[in-house]
């Protein structure tokens, strides 16, 4: 890829010079070429210019998954500003709260908001003077993210072009993620990071953007929208690809798909490399390292508990013990990430950047970062990771430490569960214990723990079995804990 192409503006900009007739989004109910997507997303770019916004700014961007979301995205990045979408289903507070914290001065919504009067309408016919557009740097940010912090409000997350360009130039070259002829369906919420990579990587490689209706999205019905937009390539959370993928990737691979990108938690499922030539790729990384600094693409030899695979170029990653210590190769430790897909930081949070992103000792750039993740990894002789949890998935019971994912592991090799979530519950009858929430073929409970005798040491078996219809996900995809922490627990497993 050409060197002076630095950002995203400037891929997107060159695919528009070099197929301006190509598709570049598609939806039910129309389609716009890159010559007509470039158009409108000019028009408001000059309207955000007028409006203030340009390098250095922040403009919040309220709106739910669909075409113009996409139009607002990709003008606020062509108006040379960072791009923090919000949902418009969050309680107003909150959403004040963060545009405040983010220092937004301009906020694009889809409708009169009346909480937030001064915001701008995405679609506006008002006719507007034509100003200069400035042509983002790499260290610029790009966007911003919220995540959830510890104090319960939440953390803004802000990531520079030169991380998500590195990563979709990757895609690109490196990893077979996109293709020019590819139709990308974009599946998460925009407040999602993965998003800026699902939308903008098509759009920077001559390819195609797919929005279908909300309706359309759950695993049941996601088969309709891939036929009938010609979808060839989307992101499935590993929470749902792990437990129905055996099911629905031939499926998907029989209506034309070639890619299924997944992440966001551990894919842990089988027979995700059976339905050839569909390919599962799974990316890791989290919101503070431009979205996926790892990728492992599943093969007929993958183990069910997927590794984590290995870094894109750029990016570095180090495995070190509590004082910062390489650990020897096949060890456990903590995974600390450091290159060039970095976020730049926690917008407004200088304390807490510094507590996360730590000077970086083994490289020989000064002012170079590494970002602690908070994951627990080993690195395996084939050069792929295997992720092995969070240092704070850890939990104690009766003096014992017990591995969450283990035991989840444990549950979804037992007949008839599909899926498995573990919580420690200390409000269950009789104190503290470890509660399964299973998905599938209900078995009675001292079934399922005589399975796990053979897997599993004492300690770490359940006390409690709950079975749900589906598990609960959160707006990320990944499985919805708080939610399991409110649903109650009936009797406990009784042991002979």
């Amino acid at each position: 890829m050409e060197s002076r192409l630095r950002t995203v503006v400037d891929l997107f900009e060159h695919q528009v010079r070099a197929r301006p007739d190509a598709l570049a989004v598609r939806t039910r109910e129309r389609s716009w070429t890159y010559a007509e997507f470039d158009r409108a997303t000019t028009r408001l770019a000059h309207r955000l210019r007028h409006a203030g916004a340009g390098p250095g700014t922040v403009v919040g961007l309220l709106a739910p998954r669909g075409a113009a979301a996409l139009t607002g995205l990709l003008a606020v990045l062509r108006c040379g500003a960072a791009c923090l979408p919000l949902d418009p289903d969050d309680p107003p507070r909150r959403n004040r709260e963060v545009l405040d914290d983010a220092g937004c001065e301009q906020i694009l919504v889809t409708a009169p908001t009346e909480w937030c009067p001064e915001a701008l309408l995405l679609e506006d016919p008002t006719p507007v003077e034509a100003a200069v557009l400035p042509h983002p740097q790499p260290l610029d940010l790009a966007y911003a993210i919220t995540t959830s912090g510890s104090t319960g409000r939440p953390k803004i997350v802000g990531v520079p072009h030169e991380g998500i360009h590195n990563l979709i130039v990757a895609s690109i070259e490196d990893l077979d993620l996109i293709r020019p002829d590819d139709v990308m369906l974009w599946t998460t919420a925009p407040t999602v990071d993965s998003t800026m990579h699902d939308v903008l990587m098509p759009l920077c490689a001559g390819a195609c953007v797919a929005i279908g209706d909300d309706a359309d999205l759950p695993a049941s019905r996601i088969l309709v929208t891939v036929r009938a937009l010609g979808v060839t390539a989307l992101e499935i959370p590993a929470a749902v690809l792990g437990p129905y993928g055996r099911s629905l990737l031939p499926r998907l691979a029989r209506a034309g798909v070639r890619l299924v990108i997944t992440g966001g938690s551990q894919l842990d499922g089988l027979g995700l490399a059976d339905s050839p030539p569909l390919v599962v790729a799974n990316g890791y990384g989290p919101t503070e390292a431009s979205v996926a600094a790892t990728w492992y693409r599943c093969n007929p030899s993958t183990p069910s508990w997927v590794p984590i695979g290995s870094p894109v170029r750029g990016v570095g990653t180090y495995v070190l013990d509590d004082d910062l210590r390489p650990v020897p190769a096949g060890d456990e430790g903590q995974l600390f990430i450091a290159g060039i897909g970095l976020a730049r930081g926690y917008i407004g949070l200088p304390a807490r950047t510094a507590a996360a992103f730590l000077p970086d000792p083994f490289s020989e750039t000064p002012g170079s970062r590494m970002y602690a993740t908070g994951d627990r990894v080993r690195l395996q002789p084939d050069g792929d990771y295997v992720y092995l949890g969070r240092i704070d998935d850890q939990v104690k019971i009766r003096g014992f430490r017990v591995e969450i994912g283990e035991v989840e592991h444990a549950l979804r090799e037992c007949a008839g569960a599909v899926d498995s979530a573990v919580l420690l519950r200390e409000d269950t009858p009789g104190g503290a214990a470890i509660v399964a929430f299973l998905v599938g073929e209900r078995s009675p409970d001292e079934v399922l723990t005589g399975q796990l005798r053979d897997r599993l040491p004492s300690h770490m078996l359940p006390r409690f079995f709950v079975w749900l219809d589906n598990m609960p996900l959160n707006r990320a995809g990944k499985v919805d804990r708080k939610a399991l922490a409110r649903m109650p627990v009936g009797d406990p497993v009784r042991r002979t």
